[in-house]
């Protein structure tokens, strides 16, 4: 899976609110740096809660965990 395809699958599974943010950096061109490994992850994850083996999330908690994990 090239990673475009790889972001996309991530980009589908992002609610609709993120989407639209997510859109606007793109039409702004500002760049944002993403690893491979990064996005291969969280498409495992995405995989891994629609099979229910990973329990949902809103925003709120992801924004929560990001801050926790710097």
């Amino acid at each position: 899976m090239s990673a475009a395809q790889g972001f996309y699958e991530v980009y589908k599974a992002l609610p609709k609110k993120v989407q639209k943010e997510v859109k606007l950096l793109i039409e702004n061109d500002e760049t944002v740096e993403v690893s491979l490994k990064a996005i291969e992850k969280g498409l495992e994850e995405v995989k891994q809660i629609r099979d229910g083996k990973l329990p949902r999330k809103t925003f709120a908690e992801l924004k929560k965990e990001m801050v926790n994990e710097k």
